[in-house]
Parts: C-alpha cells; structure tokens; sequence
C-alpha cells in the first residue's frame, strides 16, 4: 500500500497519559506510518482522564491496581498481557517502577500549554515514556516541569503555569467532552473526522480504516 497524495491525514487521539494502552496506540500510528510509503499524518492531541476523581496527590499504585484488576494474580496477568501487546511496538514497560497512580489534570494542562511553543505530541511521548518506561511521578509539578525543561520549555515558566489556575475550568471542560458524549474506553482515535476506532488494533486494520477515510473523499 502507499499513499498518492502527500496531505497529512488528521487523527484525533483520545487518551490519557496514565493510560498504557494508550502509549501503545500512539506507537501504533507511528508503526503504521513507519509502514505506508508516503502516508503523513497530523495527530491531534484530545484530553480524557480515566480516572476523574483521582485525588490531586494521586494513589497508592499498589491499591489502585487491586481496585481495578483484582487479586494480585488477576492484576499480574493484566499487566503481562498489556506488556506482551506493549513489545510488539517496540516498548518494554516498566510497571515495577511504578509508585504512584497519578491525577493527570497537570500533565493534560502542560501538554495544552506546550501547543504554544510547537512542541505538544513531544512533550506528549516524553510524560508516557516518563510514566511508563522510568516510573516517575507525572502528577508532580517538578516532574512535570523538568520533563518541559528537555524539550525546550524553561521549567520555571511550566512551574509558574501550573501554579496559576486560569485555565483549570477550561482544561476540565475538555476533559469531560468525550465522556458526556458517552466515550468510556480509551484510546480512540477518529480519522479525518470520519473512521473511529477504539482499543489497539493491529497495523494492517488500523492501515485498512486510513485507506478507509481516503477513499470516502
């Protein structure tokens, strides 16, 4: 398969940082792309938390995993499964390192203020890779600006953004859209305005719903 017309394709991406799946999906597109001679894509970051009353500090991760998977069996064999899925794009996660379960209003608001200096899907790949590869706290305000810092962004600036709550009703407005549109279930992606898939799909069906969203112009 190869793309003709050089446009990049718009993809939508609803996810949430705290989300693994959703790390995966994001590799998924760039596998995808890595795989179609020509094909360029425009992916556009959209906010969902999927735990909205997560408390400011966050959780216990140990707690957190044993409300929502279970018996430490049942939550092992969740977290082999996703990290099986996780190696076929290339990622080896970390969940060990993991201490904390973050509240991610602060990582979405950084992510949202990093579209004023260019650098938004960056700073989106550097919170996951943070979260899921190295452990880190990403519900933490120097966590979060130091992770701004390496990509350009002067960490006192983040600091002093994070601090203000101007944008916080906004941000929160965001974040509750696709849950009052009945989206419970990330990461989904929405193709050219057109194809929405939910979960990660392979590389030739994800391929197969670009094709899709071409052909229907």
């Amino acid at each position: 398969m190869s793309i003709e017309d050089p446009s990049p394709i718009a993809i939508d991406l609803v996810a949430d940082i705290a989300s693994s799946e959703c790390f995966i999906g994001l590799r998924l597109i760039r596998a995808v792309v890595g795989t179609v001679p020509g094909l360029s894509v425009d992916i556009r970051w959209r906010p969902f938390q999927i735990d909205p009353d997560m408390p400011p500090e966050g959780q216990d991760r140990a707690a957190y995993l044993a409300e929502k998977c279970g018996p430490p069996g049942e939550v092992h064999e969740v977290l082999a499964n996703l990290s099986e899925l996780a190696r076929e794009f290339g990622l080896e996660l970390a969940y060990d390192k993991i201490q904390r379960q973050p509240n991610t209003l602060d990582a979405h608001r950084l992510i949202r203020f990093a579209r004023n200096f260019g650098v938004e899907m960056a700073i989106v790949e550097a919170l996951f890779e943070a979260f899921f590869l190295r452990g880190q706290d990403i519900g933490d305000r120097g966590v979060l600006a130091a992770i701004a810092g390496r990509k350009g962004i002067d960490p006192e600036l983040v600091e002093a953004f994070l601090s203000g709550s101007d944008d916080i009703g906004a941000m929160k407005q965001e974040l509750s859209g696709f849950r009052a549109l009945g989206v419970e279930d990330v990461p989904r992606f929405i193709i050219a305005g057109k194809e929405t898939i939910t979960g990660v799909k392979s590389i030739e069906d994800f391929a197969d719903a670009l094709f899709r969203s071409i052909e229907d112009e």
